[in-house]
């Protein structure tokens, strides 16, 4: 499983508490991407996971970046 994918199923987890989504999402982003990542894609992921908005609005945004990927 891709980086990404790990990295979004964790983030919508349901019943796990926003900062524990981000905790395990940071620590699998930690890893850098697979063969099937963009690495772009991993690094603003990280970035998001990381930043400094509230957790719930870190969780969206790293959802938002996802999509957008996936879109483009």
């Amino acid at each position: 499983m891709s980086t990404a994918a790990q990295v979004i199923d964790l983030l919508t987890s349901p019943g796990t508490p926003a900062p524990t989504r981000l905790r395990l999402a940071a620590e699998h982003l930690a890893a850098g991407p697979t063969a099937s990542d963009s690495p772009a894609l991993i690094a603003r992921l990280a970035e998001v996971v990381n930043g400094p908005e509230q957790p719930g609005a870190r969780v969206q945004l790293a959802l938002h970046v996802f999509d957008s990927a996936a879109a483009a």
